[in-house]
């Protein structure tokens, strides 16, 4: 009986010893405004920190910011659960003598910060523990690049919620890499290529990149969030310039796509001026069908550059004998386009 009470006891301390937090982007989706701008998730097991802003209706389900990340490696596990924002720091000495910079507290002694520093000093990176990011690194903060850390510094009000959390998928932004994947020795200059500051000398390696963020962004849409079954398409299109919104902050998913609109985001699709006909009695402001949309985009990747002797021709050249006027005129009647299904369209194209 001893032996059995020893075996129950040393399973209940291995369990409280490796805790779990189950959470998913609905989390955030589910959360009604709590007055800041923003709702931090972070995924130690994709080593992902995913930003949420709010939607229309008040709630934090859309995805703006996605960073990688490190969190406790064995022994200094980061806390999972739910915590809150509080005071912030430029540079924030750690309890192992290093220095963090851009350091915000969400939890007593947990924080978001830079890869650590050996003094307080931006040329001091601790360049092997930036190559450690993207796994289980640190002594339970959750580090960052240090143009995230700083975005995070900067934008993250006191108040905000954090929630720390294990998934398997990183979130609905996925996971970037670092900006420099792995610093070699004859690179080690012990400055994080993120830093914006115009001394960093990785600007003589890499440019314009020197000093800038590898996080993916998300969409500007307050209309398009991350429970939406279109949002993947939509992020998609939006993040290959093919598709805008309607206006700054909201892409109108449902809102019926036009005739003139379709044949603007087909010959994008072409680079190239082609023909594309309306059918007989239609304006072009009229609701464009799934069918015709599918037929101008099959002419983008098909038909000819339209000549300037012949602007109405459309019927191909060699073996292309296909006329779109006379497919307009016969396809069937079928629903208005809604701009949602619109990119999910334009997506499925684009990926062949």
């Amino acid at each position: 009986m001893r032996k059995l009470t020893f075996l129950l006891a040393a399973v209940l301390l291995f369990c409280t010893a490796v805790p779990s937090y189950a959470a998913s982007p609905e989390t955030a989706a589910a959360t009604k405004n709590t007055g800041s701008p923003y709702f931090v998730m972070v995924n130690r097991r994709a080593a992902t920190t995913t930003v949420y802003g709010l939607d229309d209706n008040g709630y934090y389900s859309i995805p703006v910011r996605a960073m990688v990340c490190s969190t406790g490696r064995a022994g200094f596990d980061t806390p999972p659960g739910t915590f809150t924002v509080s005071n912030r720091a430029a540079w924030m000495y750690m309890v192992d003598g290093s220095y963090g910079q851009y350091a915000t507290r969400f939890n007593g002694a947990i924080l978001f910060h830079s890869v650590c520093y050996n003094r307080r000093d931006p040329s001091t990176l601790m360049t092997y523990e930036y190559n450690m990011l993207g796994g289980y690194a640190s002594r339970g903060c959750v580090r960052l690049q240090t143009a995230d850390a700083k975005w995070v510094f900067d934008n993250i009000p006191a108040g905000t919620k954090v929630v720390v959390y294990d998934a398997d998928s990183p979130g609905p932004l996925g996971k970037p890499d670092t900006l420099v994947t792995h610093i070699a020795d004859a690179q080690n200059n012990g400055w994080d290529p993120t830093d914006p500051r115009p001394e960093n000398p990785w600007r003589s390696v890499l440019g314009d990149k020197a000093g800038t963020s590898s996080a993916y962004l998300g969409m500007p849409f307050r209309d398009v969030r991350a429970t939406d079954p279109f949002y993947s398409q939509v992020l998609a299109i939006y993040r290959a310039g093919k598709m805008a919104g309607t206006d700054g902050t909201h892409f109108s998913p449902q809102k019926y796509l036009t005739y003139a609109q379709a044949q603007i985001l087909a010959k994008n699709e072409a680079k190239r001026e082609i023909a594309l006909p309306l059918p007989e009695g239609v304006s072009p402001q009229d609701p464009v069908p799934k069918n015709v949309f599918s037929l101008y985009l099959w002419a983008a990747a098909n038909l000819p550059p339209q000549r300037s002797e012949d602007p109405g021709d459309c019927t191909g050249s060699g073996a292309m004998k296909a006329d779109l006027a006379d497919l307009l005129a016969g396809a069937p009647a079928s629903a208005p386009l809604t701009r949602a299904e619109a990119a999910g369209m334009l997506a499925k194209y684009t990926s062949k």
